[in-house]
Order: C-alpha cells, then structure tokens, then sequence
C-alpha cells in the first residue's frame, strides 16, 4: 500500500452492527488515517461521524444496487456472522457464512480490484471441509473459495475464543455462557482474542502487511501490540508536527 493510500484510507465494513464489527469501526473512527468508513449493514446504525458513509442493504447476495459505493476501497472487513447456536441449520448458517463473504468479495474484486479483502474465521476452520463440526467446515470451505477468486490481497483471521469488550446488541445463550467461562480461558494462553484485539491486528495488517496471509490467535494479540505501538509513535509525531509548526 503506498504512503498516500495508507494515510488516507477509504475502507469498507460488513457486520458493523455485531460485536467485531461495531469495535472496528470504534477504532477506525479513532484512526486519523482513515478518512472514510462505508458501512454495509441491514440495520441503520446509531452514529452521526461524517466519516461513516451507511449503506442499507436488502439483499446481501445482491450488491448491484452498491456498486458506485463498493468503488474506491481500500480495504474490506468481513465481520459479518452468526454462531451455530443461533443458526443450528447448515443451509442458513452456509448462506450468511459462505454465501454472503463470497458475494462481496466477488463485487469488491470487480469495482475495487487493488482492495484488501479481511475475513473474520474462526480458530479450528478446516478449509478441507472434512470437520465433523459444522461452523470449522463452512468457515474453512469459505476460506478456501476466498483463495480461489483471485483478490489482490485475502487475509483471513481465526480468533480463538472471543472477549467482547464494549458487549453486544443481542445475547445469544452461546454468548452468555461464553461470558460465564470468560474467565477460564483468559487464563489460558493465546486462547483469548478480545475485539479491541482483533479489529487493531486487522488495521496493522492493512497498514503495513504484504500480500495474503492468515492469522491465528497468537498472531493476533501480536499485531494488536504493534498497532498500539506504532499508533503511539504516529500521534506523537503528529502532536510534534503541530507544536513546531
């Protein structure tokens, strides 16, 4: 990404009203660097930040009515999901999973071919489709036909278990009890991603990141360090920058 792009970057979001989604967009809205945000969601969403652009979308299968809007990206974040606990039959939970991803990403490819594609995944995807657990065998089949659409760029992120900080609209039993053993697996070593984590490590990946590439758990907290890091070394330079001007 060249140094005009990186400083003002133009990026795409689907899922911004779920847990990932609403925190990436949080950080973005505290990122200088990003001067637009385009929210691709079927609920409006509760902000009146003129660098977020809100994109209501009936059909997520159907993105022709988008098409001046997907032009110009940058970078696209896939945050959009369900769990299985929510969505327990496979062909529904394939069509929001597989079917919604692979049809951004094909529009994106066609109006913004020079875009990052991000995918949200999951710890334990089998990209083969032979896992006996439904959510890793579509997560992983969607991960494998992202690879084969020939985007510029596709990084695929697979937290493990996910520590929502700011909460959430709606709490499925899966997430409540997950909240229950929060504690548990925060004491577990790299079994924990929290979503100020995850959606920091998918900013540094964009930022400073060359070609695709996929991210487990370890990886993520990682890149969420850097970030913070090099965030700190940017506002510094900036607050430098004013005060001898």
């Amino acid at each position: 990404m060249s140094q005009k792009s990186a400083q003002q970057l133009r990026i795409a979001i689907w899922g911004v009203t779920g847990a990932t989604g609403s925190e990436l967009l949080r950080q973005c809205l505290a990122d200088p660097r990003i001067v637009e945000v385009r929210a691709f969601t079927r609920r409006p969403i509760s902000t009146e930040n003129s660098t977020v652009r809100e994109l209501l979308v009936e059909d997520f299968l159907d993105l022709s009515s988008h098409t001046e809007e997907l032009r110009g990206i940058d970078a696209a974040f896939w945050c959009l999901g369900v769990s299985q606990s929510s969505v327990p039959e496979e062909e529904r939970y394939r069509e929001i999973t597989h079917d919604y991803a692979l049809a951004a990403s094909r529009a994106l490819r066609q109006e913004s071919p020079e875009a990052v594609f991000h995918f949200v995944s999951g710890m334990g995807a089998d990209p083969s489709g032979r896992s006996r657990m439904m959510w890793a065998r579509v997560k992983g089949e969607t991960e494998a036909a992202l690879a084969t659409l020939g985007l510029r760029r596709l990084v695929v992120w697979r937290p493990a278990y996910i520590h929502v900080v700011a909460g959430r609209e709606r709490r499925s039993l899966g997430y409540r009890l997950a909240m229950v053993l929060s504690p548990i697996f925060r004491l577990i070593p790299n079994m924990t991603n929290s979503t100020v984590d995850i959606s920091q490590a998918m900013l540094h990946a964009t930022f400073v990141g060359e070609g695709s590439a996929t991210y487990e758990s370890k990886a993520i907290n990682q890149l969420a360090h850097s970030y913070r890091n090099a965030t700190k070394t940017h506002t510094c330079s900036q607050v430098r920058k004013r005060w001898w001007s």
